[in-house]
């Protein structure tokens, strides 16, 4: 396996004229210009202790806002990725890390109904080769949003969970090192797999595959990605995919942060997509390059493990204000891993907005029945269950590395998870659920 270091000098430090434009306009952080500056050249300086690293919620928008395009985001996750050496990641961290034990997935087994873990199973189980469409890791969390349609017809489904989404959230946090030995991972896979090419369903994966594996990694796959919205337009184009019904829905559209990678590509298909399936789009205030995060990005910049979850909440509260405010009857994500986070807000909020993944929106475009809202509400307690179990087991446990070992621990043996089981059904009680959401309507503001 080639082992080239990764590149460490992606922020272009002699074209920075510590402006502080990146921080000052960032529409999460709005820093006044003079810590803007300060903040900038600490970063530069290697300290890890300043306000950014503290409340950076990794949207990608400072890149956008840099003028001589110096890529402070990059800086920023350089410095995160030097605090995870010094400190490792916060114990909660291991509900995201698909091959430890007790992650979300592994604990989601427990409670998934059958028709779906028939549905995750078949596509972990299937050898990769041709041309093959990259469930991902998220959207493996909703195998509803695409399940039995026609669309599987099109293309072959796979689910590899061991490839952490190709290290994106893991990049997202900084965890820049472990991005480095999985990008290797992947490529070593897809050599020993007859695989042509791979059309990850979420951006995200998409730019580290096309961008982040290749020029930041040093790593080449080997293999043709192609974007997953471009390939939906490209078959209606064909006739292959049919529209047969005008949905009329008013929309607003959650950009999600990697979608800052990419551009206007990223931004312009899905909406491009909405408008054949006869949506009205209203647009948030914020959206494309200066786009809030749903909220799962304010997890990077952890400072105390136990205020995390609480930390993460507050920004997707943010998001449904802004989105609700437009007065459109939904909210419309193209990223399935903001999808299960907004869900579990949204429940938790008690939003009256609507929210599909963009694939629903096609699927009804296209005369199919989706279970909505039932398999959404039902899903959303899952993982309200699941993240509450999490959060307490947590708080007896330690920071840690993420090793190479356990990279290839996978697939994990399967557990019953009886005290998770006992919750989940407890949230199935109208009063509790209740009490529930009212308790964390409470905590978000005390402890964000």
């Amino acid at each position: 396996m080639e082992t080239d270091l990764r590149n460490k000098e992606v922020f272009n430090t002699e074209a920075c004229t510590l402006c502080g434009d990146c921080f000052h306009k960032c529409p999460e952080l709005n820093l006044p210009l003079d810590l803007a500056k300060e903040e900038i050249a600490n970063l530069i300086n290697g300290k890890t202790d300043g306000h950014v690293l503290a409340h950076c919620t990794t949207c990608f928008s400072c890149n956008h806002y840099c003028p001589h395009d110096c890529k402070p985001y990059q800086l920023i996750l350089e410095r995160w990725n030097d605090l995870y050496n010094k400190r490792g990641a916060p114990p909660i961290y291991r509900f995201v890390c698909p091959t430890m034990e007790s992650n979300i997935w592994q604990m989601l087994d427990a409670l998934m109904e059958p028709e779906e873990m028939e549905w995750t199973r078949d596509w972990i189980s299937r050898e990769p080769k041709g041309d093959v469409l990259l469930i991902g890791n998220y959207v493996h969390l909703l195998p509803f949003v695409v399940g039995k349609s026609r669309l599987l017809d099109l293309i072959t489904p796979i689910d590899l969970i061991d490839h952490w989404e190709c290290g994106a959230y893991l990049y997202q946090g900084g965890y820049l090192d472990v991005v480095k030995s999985i990008a290797e991972k992947c490529r070593a896979d897809f050599n020993k797999w007859d695989v042509k090419t791979v059309i990850p369903m979420i951006d995200a994966v998409h730019w580290m595959m096309t961008s982040v594996i290749p020029n930041e990694m040093n790593v080449n796959l080997g293999i043709e990605i192609e974007n997953f919205h471009q390939w939906f337009l490209d078959k209606i184009d064909a006739g292959d995919i049919e529209l047969t019904k005008n949905l009329g829905l008013k929309v607003t559209v959650h950009d999600n942060c990697y979608s800052k990678g990419g551009g206007d590509p990223y931004w312009d298909r899905p909406r491009r997509l909405l408008e054949l399936a006869g949506c009205e789009i209203i647009e948030m205030e914020h959206i494309r390059e200066d786009a809030l995060c749903c909220g799962f990005g304010a997890g990077a910049s952890w400072v105390r493990p136990i205020a995390i979850l609480y930390d993460i909440m507050a920004v997707a509260k943010k998001k449904f204000e802004e989105a609700e405010a437009t007065g459109a009857e939904a909210m419309v994500s193209y990223c399935g891993g903001c999808l299960y986070l907004l869900w579990t807000a949204k429940v938790l909020f008690e939003s009256k907005i609507d929210v599909y993944h963009l694939v629903e929106i096609q699927r009804m475009a296209m005369g199919e029945t989706i279970n909505y809202p039932e398999d959404h509400y039902k899903r959303a307690w899952d993982l309200i269950a699941i993240i509450t179990y999490h959060s307490i087991m947590s708080l007896w446990g330690k920071p840690f590395m993420i090793d190479e070992g356990s990279l290839n621990n996978y697939p994990l043996a399967p557990r019953k998870f009886l005290l998770l089981k006992a919750l989940r059904k407890l949230l199935d009680i109208s009063i509790v659920q209740t009490l529930f959401k009212k308790g964390f309507q409470i905590m978000v503001p005390l402890l964000k």
